[in-house]
């Protein structure tokens, strides 16, 4: 991001509550880490913390009562809140950056073998010929 500012993506929430724990890229199954999972659920239980401190707020609010929560109680649910969004948004993108980078190196070696099946075609009888068919198929 060019600021210092936070942004929150509400994919990146969503994607804590789908507990996808298998990705499928270009055939291949990926798992995300036991760690990426532990943080997802930290994450549920944070902001599942903080819509009850919300809710207590406007209930507080609209009945104007003595019962206010305490401008403390939303701070610090907001700032467990954040830290659990930030542990699980580095460990997630991290991963999702990881299996990106192995998949895309499955089509640049697909890529390759092709070149190089491309290049001994020129010669078929030489044994890298061979070979090179071999890693493409495989």
């Amino acid at each position: 991001f060019p600021d210092n500012n936070r942004h929150y993506r509400v994919d990146v929430l969503e994607a804590s509550f789908d507990q996808q724990l298998v990705i499928w890229v270009n055939g291949s199954k990926y798992e995300l880490s036991r760690e990426a999972v532990e943080h997802a659920c930290g994450l549920q239980r944070m902001w599942k913390d903080l819509v009850v401190v919300l809710d207590r707020w406007q209930a507080a609010g609209a009945h104007n009562t003595d019962r206010k929560v305490d401008r403390s109680d939303l701070t610090g649910a907001l700032v467990t809140f954040d830290v659990a969004w930030s542990q699980f948004e580095n460990s997630y993108i991290s991963e999702l950056i990881a299996i990106e980078e192995q998949a895309r190196q499955v089509v640049m070696n697909a890529a390759l073998f092709e070149s190089q099946v491309q290049d001994s075609e020129l010669e078929p009888m030489a044994p890298a010929s061979a070979e090179a068919e071999r890693e493409l198929v495989r």
